[in-house]
């Protein structure tokens, strides 16, 4: 017995379903994500890592995945490439200030009809640029705060990353 094939109209919206479910898929894990990140830094134990707990400079260097570095950084250096941050690409409330208008483009885009892939593709794409400035701002400005340092200073700097790295090794 031969499976009944479905009209063009109805295998259209079967693949525009699929593709949807992709996304939302895709979506959800990137909220997952985010919602994870946000979790293990307002909950995660930070006492042997050299961070202020509640210190408004952390975040921006711990999260663009410079976690090693930014921990073997000392609490001035921390505190400046904070504040250059800062100074250079916003508040964290400016920036998630953009993120909560970026979010609400998407889920417009998810509740369109009809739904324009390439309208939800471009929200996306304005987030994945403005993570990808702020990482290479961040970098910037790191190598920039290390360029001050002494010879002495870095090698200190050195060793604090290889023990925090060994530290967290298996």
């Amino acid at each position: 017995m031969s499976t009944p094939t479905l009209p063009p109209t109805d295998q259209a919206d079967a693949g525009r379903r699929k593709w949807l479910r992709v996304l939302l898929a895709v979506s959800l894990t990137l909220n997952l994500l985010v919602f994870g990140l946000v979790i293990g830094a307002k909950w995660g134990d930070h006492r042997n890592q050299g961070f202020e707990p509640r210190g408004p400079n952390r975040a921006a260097i711990r999260d663009l995945g410079f976690a090693p570095l930014a921990g073997a950084l000392d609490r001035s250096d921390r505190r400046e490439i904070g504040k250059t941050l800062r100074d250079r690409s916003g508040s964290f409330a400016d920036n998630r200030k953009a993120l909560e208008a970026e979010f609400q483009s998407m889920l417009s885009a998810l509740r369109a009809e009809p739904f324009d892939p390439d309208v939800l593709l471009s929200t996306m794409n304005q987030q994945s640029e403005r993570l990808r400035q702020r990482g290479e701002l961040a970098r910037t400005v790191l190598v920039d705060r290390i360029g001050k340092m002494t010879m002495s200073e870095r090698l200190e700097f050195a060793d604090r990353i290889e023990k925090s790295v060994r530290k967290r090794a298996p």
